[in-house]
């Protein structure tokens, strides 16, 4: 007995001594706030102050050494950020996640994001001679110089993994990511087709989009291959271990409307919620330049910013630069398509996929004139009847100046500056605001926009054989909208349909207005502004439209006459909602519930139960709730599974009140005033590790009660389910308020911390602050803030 004890206290004392082993490795791999560390690489010394929450304030006697320093700052905080940000734009995640990830390193190489990185990188950067690229070449060499030292973050000790040397081409790659967003056109175009072809264009009306004249007419089984492409997009996208862009808001009021006679600037990103979160942020200091900015992982300017003089703020700018066409296969010949009045050979490309743990996986990528065949990338869509589908997109046909237009945005000296750098931003859609000491005040809609023949609707997809409806170019950027100082002293943007420009609309996938509006009506609500009541603004989460389709549309219709007493009690409480979707709105809760059941009487006999719940979260159907739910002869009403009934929207409305109820008494129990909005509608920052248990209780962040809703300011993004729980899928990745009165101070907040280093006091500082709609200041000098930590880089 006495030696198992000494046996037992012995291993014991070993797993003890382990533990304690590890856990000072692990500490020895966070990142150096204070002290002094020698970097080969630099000209002078560098001081990098960090404030409490971990924002460094860079002090540099040049350029270079400000570059260099931001790169090796960046990388001891976001390294592991930045490789699988390269790694999903390269199509390389299985190489390091093994074979589930194959599908995503397909879909990444057919979409071409690394190959234009690698083409604009040849074209711009195979000389460095212009300021840009010697800037970016300082960041870089800093990225590579912690790479170096070999004190790499804990999740590439638990991979087993050491990344390679970061280049020019991963910038543009990085850059390439977030144009992800723009890829909503291989979710939606195949689901209107379908629509179309199934159901026809009466339906297409009611959900804002005329079919116009054409028409493919699809066989039946085509029609349900559509349903396969929309799922194997969705099914893949959903694997991505990295935040993609959804949506944002941002405005910019002028000195004639501000308190303090100075301009006012404001912006919040939406992004899918991540950990860590997509900005990182930092201050720039060397002789002649000032920029406090939000910076991309392995991209060396700031993507909003703002120094003593100006700043900028973005939104998405979601025109349509994405076209599906259906090519004509010959039979008799695989390797052949058609091409106006002849066949033509497929080009194809070969690549190598290397998989952790098996054999590397060869992948043959078909393309056409237009661009790759999906039927090669979705692995739900093995043939599309005997046709392919092929994609064409903006980003094959363009070698970017992203990186330099960035540049220009960072070093800008004053407007006409900024200006000249907006015909830059290629890649991107974007609706950039832009505001400055000066009281100038802009919006310009940016990007390459596509030019198409007057016949086609590209929410279609299109005959690609006639060679009757292929892109005629791109429209000249003087043609992009904008506005500039306008009379009533405010620009605003929140993903919304921009106004024509000389007759011409830009298709595209905007978002219903209703974020839009609501900013335009609290500014019109109010003579003067200020920071303070910008707060407002931002963290407004009044749902407008869901409030009125309560009090018009579904109250009229019920009656707790003879119904239980929870649901005499839930009709109460729906009178007593102000339409506010805070964390202890009980109608929230009964709202959110109600519409799932709503849509899925509306629409789930006509898209069939593959593609119900798919649509029912969509950018189409979301965008015109307001529509349908507004009228009562609206063709959707009807369920075409009982031809025999004609089916009103009361009807379908009825029955779904009922449902949400009796779910809701299911899954809260029967005291309604106990139903919170907070307990269901909850936020949780997932880790790329943090996706399996137990990593999920070392890595992720949250949950956290979460006030917002859907199409609220304060966008907290959800998918409506049956389950009545909601987890907050994406919502601001940042806050930026300031009031051009006073330049070198500004209110901002990011959702968790400035840190991926689990180890890092900065890994989560800020996500209870954020969740609570509060903000900190950021200053543009290290002197005007306490607590400070110095970090001295000094040349080797």
């Amino acid at each position: 007995m006495k030696k198992f004890t000494i046996i037992s206290l012995s291993i014991l004392l070993g797993l003890a001594i382990l533990l304690v082993i590890g856990w000072i490795y692990l500490k020895s791999t966070a990142p150096v706030y204070k002290g002094e560390l020698q970097l080969s690489g630099l000209q002078q010394e560098v001081k990098i102050t960090y404030d409490e929450f971990g924002v460094p304030y860079i002090e540099a006697q040049n350029a270079h050494d400000a570059y260099f320093a931001m790169g090796y700052t960046h990388a001891q905080e976001r390294l592991f950020q930045m490789e699988m940000i390269r790694r999903l734009s390269s199509g390389k995640l299985a190489e390091i996640l093994g074979p589930d990830l194959i599908p995503v390193d397909k879909s990444m190489l057919a979409l071409g994001i690394r190959a234009m990185g690698e083409r604009s990188a040849k074209k711009y950067f195979s000389t460095i001679d212009a300021p840009f690229k010697e800037t970016s070449m300082a960041y870089l060499d800093g990225i590579n110089a912690f790479i170096d030292k070999d004190n790499l973050p804990a999740e590439f000790i638990l991979m087993g993994f050491k990344p390679m040397h970061f280049t020019p081409a991963d910038i543009y790659t990085t850059i390439g990511y977030m144009s992800l967003t723009f890829s909503l056109a291989l979710n939606q175009d195949p689901l209107i087709t379908k629509i179309n072809e199934s159901l026809g264009n009466t339906y297409l009306i009611d959900l804002g989009i005329d079919s116009a004249s054409i028409t493919l007419n699809f066989p039946d089984e085509d029609i349900q291959v559509l349903t396969g492409i929309n799922q194997s997009y969705q099914n893949i996208f959903d694997q991505i271990p990295v935040p993609v862009w959804e949506a944002s808001n941002n405005w910019a009021i002028s000195a004639k409307r501000s308190k303090s006679g100075k301009v006012l600037l404001a912006n919040d990103t939406h992004i899918a919620y991540a950990q860590p979160s997509v900005w990182y942020e930092a201050v720039i200091n060397y002789p002649g330049f000032t920029m406090a900015g939000y910076y991309l992982a392995g991209v060396p300017y700031a993507v909003m910013g703002h120094n003593d003089h100006m700043g900028w703020g973005l939104t998405i700018f979601p025109f349509d630069n994405m076209d599906l066409y259906r090519e004509k296969q010959n039979t008799e010949n695989d390797n052949q398509y058609w091409v106006n009045d002849h066949w033509e050979n497929y080009q194809s490309t070969a690549y190598t996929i290397a998989v952790k743990g098996e054999e590397d996986v060869i992948y043959n990528l078909r393309s056409t004139r237009h661009g790759p065949i999906l039927n090669d990338v979705f692995p739900d869509v093995a043939v599309f009847g005997d046709q392919p589908i092929s994609l064409w997109w903006a980003l094959h046909h363009i070698d970017s100046e992203s990186v330099e237009a960035l540049y220009q945005f960072n070093t800008a000296k004053n407007f006409e500056e900024f200006n000249a750098a907006i015909d830059k931003v290629d890649l991107l859609g974007l609706n950039i605001v832009y505001g400055d000491t000066e009281d100038n005040i802009a919006w310009w809609g940016t990007g390459k926009i596509p030019k198409r023949p007057k016949h086609v609707n590209p929410s279609l997809i299109l005959d690609g054989a006639s060679g009757n409806n292929e892109v005629l170019g791109f429209y000249p950027i003087n043609k992009n909208p904008k506005s500039i100082n306008p009379e009533n002293g405010f620009v605003h943007t929140a993903n919304n349909a921009p106004p024509r420009v000389d007759g011409v609309f830009y298709p595209g996938y905007y978002y219903p207005g209703i974020r839009a509006n609501r900013i335009e009506t609290l500014f019109e609500s109010e003579e003067l502004w200020d920071i303070e009541s910008m707060k407002i603004i931002q963290n407004d989460h009044f749902g407008e439209r869901d409030y009125y389709i309560v009090q018009r549309v579904l109250l009229p219709l019920l009656n707790s006459a003879n119904e239980s007493e929870t649901y005499s009690k839930t009709i109460e409480a729906l009178k007593n909602w102000d339409g506010n979707t805070d964390i202890n709105s009980t109608g929230a809760v009964i709202y959110n519930q109600f519409l799932y059941f709503a849509l899925e009487g509306l629409a789930k006999d006509e898209v069939g139960v593959a593609d119900f719940e798919k649509f029912a979260n969509s950018l189409l159907l979301k965008s015109n709730i307001d529509r349908i739910f507004n009228d009562p002869a609206s063709v959707w009403w009807d369920d075409i599974s009982t031809p025999e009934i004609k089916e009103t929207r009361n009807n379908i409305l009825k029955i779904a009140y009922d449902k949400s109820i009796a779910a809701l008494e299911k899954q809260l129990g029967a005291d309604v005033n106990s139903w919170k909005w907070g307990e269901v509608h909850t936020l949780t920052h997932i880790h790329p590790i943090g996706r399996k248990a137990p990593f999920d209780k070392i890595f992720n962040v949250g949950p956290f009660p979460k006030s917002g809703s859907n199409e609220v300011v304060d966008k907290e993004a959800f998918d409506y389910n049956a389950d009545g729980v909601y987890p907050v899928k994406s919502g601001p990745a940042m806050r930026l308020l300031m009031d051009f009165a006073k330049p070198d101070e500004a209110l901002t907040i990011i959702p968790t911390g400035q840190s991926g280093n689990i180890m890092s006091p900065h890994y989560a500082d800020q996500a209870e602050m954020f969740v609570n709609g509060e903000y900190r200041t950021i200053f543009l000098n290290a002197e005007n803030f306490k607590n400070k930590a110095v970090l001295r880089l000094k040349p080797e």
